[in-house]
């Protein structure tokens, strides 16, 4: 699911920012984090480390559903340099387990850690 061209973004040492909307019963909910803070798991879900998260994390209890846009101006695109993508999934927030520690031990300050189960992926540059 995750492709090459994707991976690649993610994994550019420099950082991007990376867009998260949620829906809740208020409407779209916005929050970022960095390309340099998502680990992808051997099974293709992305592993983000959350601090706050706290309103993000209430509307994932009711709707499910994320939409991530990730960008890099440093990576090739379709015709120029410059890239990004629009990807969506279902989520869980993670506070124990294998994968919650392994987040710890690389970020001190987590608090839980938004897993994502990514269902399309499509670039859009």
């Amino acid at each position: 699911m995750l492709n090459e061209k994707l991976l690649e973004v993610l994994s550019h040492p420099t950082d991007g920012a990376i867009s998260i909307v949620t829906n809740g019963d208020d409407g779209p909910h916005l929050v970022n984090t960095w390309n340099s803070y998502v680990v992808v798991t051997p099974e293709d879900k992305l592993l983000i480390p959350a601090y706050g998260y706290n309103k993000t994390e209430k509307n994932l209890s009711v709707h499910n559903d994320i939409t991530l846009s990730i960008a890099s101006k440093e990576i090739q695109g379709y015709k120029a340099k410059g890239t990004g993508f629009i990807l969506k999934g279902t989520t869980r927030f993670l506070k124990s387990g294998e994968d919650f520690e392994r987040m710890k031990e690389k970020f001190s300050w987590v608090r839980a850690v938004l897993e994502i189960t990514v269902s399309s992926v499509k670039q859009m540059l």
